[in-house]
């Protein structure tokens, strides 16, 4: 290819050579391609990418990746996918001034850092890292959709200026209580599966509440849900509910599910849920 660059990665060991010397395997890429998927190159470092005029997507994920670097001269990018490699900090992404998402999951990332100049962010995934803290968000006014799932947070805060945020992901973690949600009039998803949250409260301060998920938690009444008109899906799996009472008013309830609770008459229940014209999935599965 006349008009291309090359990009190196470490080669794969193989058992009769390894002792020898080897060269990089090199990984010949269109310098006006759009759409870059290098997954499972074994790549170790982010560099030589600089002669990529128009590039919008870049994948990398399933690498060796231990810093942020050399991304500079992208502008044109609106995807990162830095899934699953070993990258310890969120840095050098100040020029990415057009990046829509990013994916930072399945890293050893300990903060949220380094975002600021993201103006244009919509999605940022950061499953399964050891953050402790919802921080450093402040400046991402257009992201809509946000995954903490399997970190170390210990509480909802920080998301006051995130008013576009539509889904927020926050299962696997340590959060006791939800809060600081007011304003978010724009959430439709809040996800706490594996949470450590013992009363439902402040969830009916989200006006447009569509989905709520908190299986596997330690709930024992369904209440704080007054508000909640357009709730369709609620999933209590997994919790310490006794009796089933607090969501006969919900209109809009398609899905209902409470399996695995210490719900004992499942006929009475049954009956309570009659009224609820749209309900079409009913678990109460106690075994």
């Amino acid at each position: 290819m006349a008009d291309a660059g090359v990009v190196e990665s470490e080669p794969h060991e193989n058992m009769e050579t390894k002792n020898e010397e080897e060269e990089e395997e090199t990984i010949e890429i269109d310098r006006d391609a759009k759409e870059v998927d290098l997954t499972r190159r074994r790549i170790e470092k982010i560099e030589g990418f600089d002669f990529l005029r128009s590039i919008q997507s870049l994948c990398l994920r399933w690498n060796l990746i231990k810093k942020i670097e050399n991304l500079h001269n992208l502008t044109t990018l609106t995807e990162l996918d830095l899934y699953d490699n070993q990258i310890t900090k969120v840095e050098n992404l100040d020029a990415l001034v057009n990046l829509e998402t990013l994916d930072l999951s399945f890293n050893r990332i300990t903060t949220i850092e380094g975002l600021s100049s993201l103006k244009k962010l919509k999605m940022l995934f950061f499953v399964h890292n050891k953050i402790e803290k919802i921080e450093g968000l402040s400046e991402l006014t257009e992201l809509t959709y946000l995954e903490l799932g399997d970190n170390r947070i210990k509480k909802i805060e920080n998301l006051s200026a995130n008013k576009k945020i539509q889904r927020l992901f926050l299962g696997a973690n340590q959060i006791r209580e939800i809060e600081n949600l007011d304003g978010l009039d724009s959430l439709e998803v809040l996800s706490l599966p594996a949470n450590a949250i013992q009363a439902i409260k402040n969830v009916d301060r989200l006006p447009n509440l569509r989905e709520l998920y908190l299986s596997q938690n330690g709930v024992r009444e369904i209440e704080g849900l007054e508000r909640c008109d357009k709730l369709e899906i609620l999933d209590l799996n997994y919790n310490l509910l006794k009796r089933i009472t607090g969501v006969r008013h919900l209109k809009n309830l398609t899905d209902f599910w409470a399996k695995s609770n210490q719900v004992m008459v499942r006929a009475i229940a049954i009956k309570y849920f009659i009224n609820l014209i749209f309900m079409t999935k009913l678990n109460l599965d106690v075994s």
